[in-house]
């Protein structure tokens, strides 16, 4: 047995479960394969399965549809079900669901949402043009200026690991989280909808990211998670840095502000762990032909 095939067992295993609006919940039972769990989240424990949905047709030379019919309805149940806008700035997120009931927060990971969302949109099989793409593009965009604003309405200009919404206030930083771990979702969105539509604001924000992180975060040896991002003059970072900062979130900082990198997204997909890889069989004309109208 193959180590694909083994990976397409799991994703047909999901599938088959049907799950309501396409949302899969955080836990299922490996003893019998149906759904344990009645929460839906599209940060910790729910967010890879979306973005593979998604990468996995890519890699695949678009062949396998029901790969690429579980996103479009899991991203029309996430539009649907989980979508909301903060007051007063209408800043676009993506809540949880926990039970039925709608909970108002969003995890620095759901930031990984943004460039799933616009490579999804420019692959779309309806074209980019379709109805479907360009709000799925335009959901892309607002949600990274939130996950921008993450960084930009605390003191050290540093996200935290999750916030909450409140009305009136948009949001705040999760008291139980003001940590910054030097994650790399928002840098990763930064860099596709840059490389897709060329709009130099995106290499703006992802430079005043990484300047955050040389102001707050290094150190004589590297980099460290800082511990409290309210607090940009007494707190000072934390003696430990995350593999992923030099794997993920400084290969996508680097690369947005890189013109001449080699990586084409018509050609290759980034893996959750930032690892390019090659797409197998053909890719779409309806990408090229976008890219080139930009260019």
């Amino acid at each position: 047995i193959t180590f694909a095939t083994k990976v397409n067992n799991v994703f047909e295993k999901i599938t088959a479960l049907k799950p309501a609006n396409g949302l899969v919940p955080i836990y299922i039972s490996t003893n019998t394969g149906q759904i344990a769990s009645r929460r839906v989240t599209f940060g910790a424990l729910g967010d890879s399965y979306y973005e593979y949905l998604l990468k996995t047709w890519l890699q695949g030379g678009k062949t396998e549809t029901r790969l690429r019919d579980a996103y479009d309805a899991a991203m029309n149940g996430m539009i649907s079900k989980l979508v909301h806008t903060s007051s007063p700035s209408n800043l676009a997120y993506v809540a949880d669901l926990e039970n039925g009931n709608i909970v108002h927060k969003m995890d620095h990971l759901v930031c990984f949402l943004p460039g799933v969302l616009a490579l999804g949109a420019y692959t779309d099989p309806q074209g980019l043009q379709s109805t479907r793409a360009q709000r799925d593009l335009d959901l892309a965009k607002a949600l990274a200026y939130t996950c921008y604003q993450m960084y930009e309405r605390t003191a050290t200009k540093l996200a935290p690991e999750f916030i909450t919404f409140r009305a009136g206030h948009d949001f705040i930083p999760a008291p139980s989280a003001p940590f910054n771990i030097l994650r790399p979702e928002t840098a990763e969105s930064l860099f596709v909808l840059h490389h897709l539509t060329g709009d130099p604001m995106y290499r703006e924000w992802a430079w005043n990211i990484f300047q955050a992180f040389e102001s707050h975060c290094k150190t004589n040896l590297g980099y460290g998670a800082h511990p409290d991002v309210r607090d940009s003059k007494k707190r000072t970072p934390d003696d430990r840095m995350e593999s992923f900062f030099l794997a993920e979130t400084l290969k996508y900082l680097y690369l947005i502000q890189a013109p001449d990198h080699d990586i084409d997204l018509m050609r290759s997909v980034f893996n959750t762990e930032a690892h390019p890889l090659s797409n197998l069989g053909p890719t779409g004309n309806h990408i090229s032909t976008a890219l080139m109208r930009r260019t």
